[in-house]
């Protein structure tokens, strides 16, 4: 078989081609630092990188969700740490009436005064968001879980009721696993027995009940006491069932990060460059290339046969 001139030509640029995409491989490799990026990469490789890439990402949302579901809890508890607070202050004002000899209506009514005040606020604590969402209106998240129903001639709360909805919020934190972030307002401040607006707008009424003579005053405020002592442990039942949802979302988040972390060293194992290699076969790369085109320049050199032909 005859080897023509024009033949070793089309091979070396065969070749040529050939190892300027080696060169170009190896040169992207160590530019970017990845060696999978395609399945034509490595065929072997590739799919196990995609399984660790789609755990990362999975973990990297459950990460997202459990940082939510605690940033509402961490606010929902600091809410209900202020209406403890709140009923505090009111078992203060109630003992102070009950304790009191004086039967000054002066008093009394500075006391109401402030009562008005405080139920104002815990109307405003049980109407809380956070980012525009309810804390207490458990799934119904963006319309106030409580109004006042009724008010006296003043515009005073007379009935304070909860029209949110009846089942709690709840956030994905994990495989199979949710988390309650948003509780029923009405199951918190409004428990039978141990309601919060109930408790603060009777101890007020009491203050400002000028039929009363100064034993059953008395007896009146001792027993709003024992509604508000009643109220305070709805509300601290509350704040403890929170504070474990959020330890035990802390534990999520550690194990979450954990595992993320093996995820993302897998992806590293399989698709990152291996750099000492990298470097080697992009200089036998370029070395090649540059004998190629030393080779294909001698063969374009015309000879004197080509000068007569």
């Amino acid at each position: 078989m005859r080897v023509t001139n024009q033949t070793q030509i089309n091979n070396a640029i065969a070749y040529m081609q050939t190892r300027s995409q080696d060169l170009a491989r190896w040169q992207d490799q160590v530019s970017t630092g990845l060696r999978v990026r395609a399945p034509s990469d490595d065929p072997a490789a590739f799919p196990a990188l995609q399984q660790a890439k789609s755990a990362s990402q999975r973990l990297e949302a459950y990460t997202q969700t459990i940082g939510d579901a605690t940033a509402v809890l961490n606010v929902s508890v600091s809410s209900l740490l202020d209406m403890n607070s709140l009923l505090v202050r009111a078992r203060e004002i109630a003992q102070e009436g009950a304790d009191s000899t004086s039967s000054d209506p002066a008093v009394r009514e500075a006391l109401a005064v402030e009562l008005d005040g405080l139920i104002n606020r815990a109307l405003q604590i049980a109407n809380g968001q956070h980012e525009g969402k309810r804390l207490f209106g458990g799934t119904a998240l963006t319309t106030p879980p409580f109004q006042v129903d009724t008010t006296d001639a003043n515009g005073r709360p007379l009935s304070i009721v909860y029209v949110g909805a009846t089942e709690r919020a709840r956030t994905i934190t994990g495989p199979n696993q949710t988390t309650e972030t948003r509780y029923v307002g009405g199951d918190v401040f409004q428990r039978p027995g141990a309601d919060v607006f109930q408790a603060l707008i009777a101890l007020r009424d009491d203050l400002r009940n000028t039929t009363y003579n100064d034993v059953d005053r008395s007896a009146a405020l001792n027993q709003r006491i024992a509604d508000l002592e009643a109220a305070r442990d709805a509300v601290a039942d509350t704040i403890g069932e929170q504070s474990s949802h959020l330890a035990t979302l802390d534990a999520f988040l550690n194990l979450t990060t954990d595992v993320k972390l093996l995820a993302d060293q897998r992806v590293g194992e399989l698709s990152a460059t291996d750099y000492a290699e990298a470097v080697v076969k992009l200089r036998e790369a370029e070395t090649a290339l540059q004998a190629i085109f030393a080779a294909t320049s001698r063969l374009l050199q015309p000879g004197f046969l080509d000068f007569i032909r």
